[in-house]
């Protein structure tokens, strides 16, 4: 724990990766040895990281990294494989606390997938540029005059001061442009005291607005989508939305994850039962390798622990074989 940062949560210093594994096994020795301090770590690290700026605060989901200790300025490319991982790890504070806090971000990342990452057979793509009109996170933020005008002055005053957005920008890049990139630097509930409101009303609020800026970028130049289809990342997505379809009782993540294996089983998977490694545009290629099918086994078990349905273990098993 020497590389733990107490103040910002995660290890090490800049640039930092979220790493989604440490704080799953950090839970789950926590289970085992009862070590607080472990589940304490956890837990501050998954809710600085939300809070921050390498979250898409307006449209969910995690960027790749932070170029910095705070989780505040990030490379702003979206990749599958994390936003699967850390599911899993939001899963299991969410399982070790009861806190619902730790499933809205699950679930949020998992709408945000959904919505923007997913093909219309079912497969996932696999990442989204940093970049759009050739500058690296133009797509995701904003001035404080963008906000004024889609925004009445009340609601943008109030987006303003729970995100932490400056009039001369709020990042190394942003001063050129006076651009600001939304992050928290306070709960929920200390910032439902700050309004003068209750938790309930200032989430409803913040939603309101949030959808509002939403709709708007949405209009913007989005970055590029890489939708290639690869195997292995598949395996962790669906992995990770059949065991929230379970553990938070939801109809759309299970059909997502079902949806997905359908694809996968039917596109990337051979005759003689080998995989292949990736699809894009109606063909699929390449020989599979360890993580294709390592990962396409664990979609397969979280599939059969979430309907019970046989199939899945029988194909797990004859992967497990061929592997």
């Amino acid at each position: 724990s020497n590389r733990y940062d107490n103040k910002q949560g995660g290890f090490g210093s800049a640039p930092k990766f979220p790493k989604a594994h440490d704080y799953s096994f950090l839970i789950k020795y926590w289970k085992q040895t009862g070590t607080s301090h472990a589940l304490a770590m956890a837990e501050h690290s998954l809710k600085s990281m939300r809070n921050g700026g390498m979250y898409d605060q307006v449209g969910f989901g995690f960027h790749r990294y932070s170029t910095d200790a705070r989780w505040l300025v990030p490379h702003f490319e979206k990749m599958l494989y994390d936003q699967a991982i850390l599911v899993q790890a939001y899963l299991d504070a969410y399982q070790a606390t009861g806190d619902s806090y730790y499933s809205t971000v699950a679930e949020e990342i998992l709408d945000y997938v959904l919505r923007d990452m997913t093909s219309p057979e079912g497969g996932f793509y696999s990442a989204e540029d940093a970049d759009s009109e050739g500058e690296e996170g133009k797509f995701y933020v904003w001035s404080v005059n963008q906000l004024d005008e889609i925004l009445d002055p009340e609601d943008s005053q109030f987006f303003q001061t729970v995100f932490n957005i400056k009039k001369g920008g709020n990042w190394n890049e942003g001063f050129r442009h006076k651009t600001n990139i939304p992050h928290l630097t306070k709960n929920s509930s200390q910032l439902a005291r700050q309004f003068n409101t209750t938790e309930e009303k200032f989430s409803e609020r913040l939603n309101f607005i949030r959808e509002k800026l939403f709709n708007v970028r949405e209009n913007r130049v989005h970055p590029q989508k890489d939708d290639k289809i690869l195997t292995d990342w598949n395996g962790l997505m669906i992995a990770a939305m059949a065991r929230a379809g379970a553990v938070l009782n939801n109809d759309r993540y299970a059909h997502g994850a079902v949806k997905a294996m359908d694809f996968l089983l039917q596109n990337l998977m051979k005759k003689d039962g080998s995989l292949m490694k990736r699809h894009r545009n109606g063909v699929s290629g390449l020989t599979g390798v360890l993580d294709d099918y390592a990962f396409t086994i664990w979609g397969l078990i979280e599939l059969y622990q979430l309907n019970y349905d046989e199939k899945y273990l029988e194909i797990a098993m004859d992967l497990s074989e061929y592997q």
